[in-house]
């Protein structure tokens, strides 16, 4: 988060959900990503369906933690069509599920999260593709054990370095118009709905 970002989210409510959803979700909000982790309050997390009723974003809880609930947001076409790719589902079979339809991919790996949330199994590496991430940089990180990576940012990078590192500039600047409009006023319905039918950020201006 550069300097601009962070003095903007410093006036902000860090721990409100439409906050939470700016930091942690603006890729997917922009439509640049299939796929984000979100993280927070179990306070939060209750106001989390009104939030995202009706902007096309579907959410899915992996595991719940003190006072800590942890989401998978994405939208649910563009993440089943990810995972109906033949190499993605090769490494799912390598990562011990069986059943690859979506539901059965979604239903394997909260089980894998939950167990890796409570230290009962390692961390489980198939996350990258529930995340979107490139398939040769998931294939990478498994084989290499997390090592041996040419770059690095949002994931570790195996392939094709110079693309990818454009991918997180890009993220960058969707985080950065996405928090500026909240602060804005804007609410994060809105915001959604706006990417989703080619909202600009000169338009909220």
């Amino acid at each position: 988060m550069c300097q601009e970002v962070l003095k903007i989210v410093l006036k902000m409510n860090q721990k409100h959900v439409e906050t939470k959803l700016a930091i942690q979700c603006a890729p997917l909000i922009t439509g640049i990503k299939i796929s984000n982790l979100l993280i927070v309050s179990k306070a939060e997390a209750e106001n989390l369906p009104n939030t995202l009723r009706g902007t096309g974003l579907v959410f899915l809880k992996l595991s719940e933690m003190k006072d800590k609930v942890t989401f998978l947001v994405f939208r649910r076409l563009e993440l089943r069509t990810y995972l109906e790719n033949f190499k993605v589902q090769e490494i799912l079979l390598a990562c011990g599920y069986e059943d690859l339809s979506f539901q059965g991919i979604l239903r394997r790996f909260i089980e894998h999260y939950q167990a890796y949330a409570k230290d009962e199994e390692q961390f489980p590496h198939e996350m990258g593709l529930l995340l979107g991430y490139p398939v040769e940089d998931v294939e990478g990180f498994i084989v290499h054990n997390g090592q041996n990576f040419i770059c690095s940012g949002y994931w570790k990078v195996y392939k094709d370095a110079p693309a990818k590192q454009e991918l997180f500039r890009k993220y960058e600047e969707a985080q950065r118009d996405v928090i500026a409009l909240l602060a804005q006023g804007i609410g994060i319905r809105r915001i959604i709905k706006g990417y989703s039918g080619g909202f600009q950020m000169k338009e909220a201006v």
